[in-house]
């Protein structure tokens, strides 16, 4: 009986997999490939001109880079622009990002993410998940992660994707999963 109910808590956490719906971007997006990948250097706004939210409806209530990133560092919250090199990796369509936060063109946070290249899109290596009490029974899990790309103007283009999802004694499911979008102009 023991054996089952791990089984199952662990077949139900690695089904509840990322799942981004291209929908909330596909009316401004510019397919990004091993040719052109080098579009997405260069520089950006810090703050979002465009949200697009999980029904497809654009919005003026825009996030800033580090909100869409899940960043957690108070000290960012003012920064100006954001800052993107990549680099090609030997593995066949990944990549590495240098992102630099910078206010007044002084950097006051520097961090890196691989990437892989998948439908135009490159999917970010910031995958998280947390879970809290006994996932599926008594509980559940919330996963988070991003990709990027370019709008048809090439702005900055970030997906967000967000599950929170759980249940009690596999009965009572609970949850939601949340996919948006935010735009940031191109300075350079």
């Amino acid at each position: 009986m023991k054996k089952s109910v791990i089984i199952s808590v662990l077949v139900l956490m690695l089904t509840s997999c990322v799942s981004f719906e291209r929908k909330t971007i596909k009316d401004d997006l510019s397919i990004i490939t091993e040719q052109n990948i080098s579009m997405i250097d260069g520089q950006y706004e810090f703050k979002g001109y465009e949200h697009v939210n999980a029904g497809n409806k654009k919005s003026l209530e825009t996030r800033d880079f580090a909100g869409m990133m899940a960043l957690k560092n108070t000290g960012i919250a003012d920064c100006d622009k954001v800052i993107i090199q990549s680099t090609s990796l030997k593995k066949k369509r990944t990549y590495e990002f240098d992102f630099k936060l910078s206010k007044n063109d002084s950097v006051k946070y520097a961090f890196k993410y691989q990437g892989k290249l998948k439908n135009g899109l490159v999917t970010l290596s910031n995958y998280t998940s947390k879970c809290h009490g006994i996932p599926f029974l008594f509980g559940g899990c919330q996963s988070f992660q991003s990709r990027i790309g370019l709008t048809d103007q090439k702005n900055l283009l970030i997906q967000d994707y967000y599950d929170n999802s759980g249940a009690a004694l596999l009965i009572m499911w609970a949850g939601y999963t949340i996919n948006y979008a935010e735009k940031f102009k191109r300075i350079q």
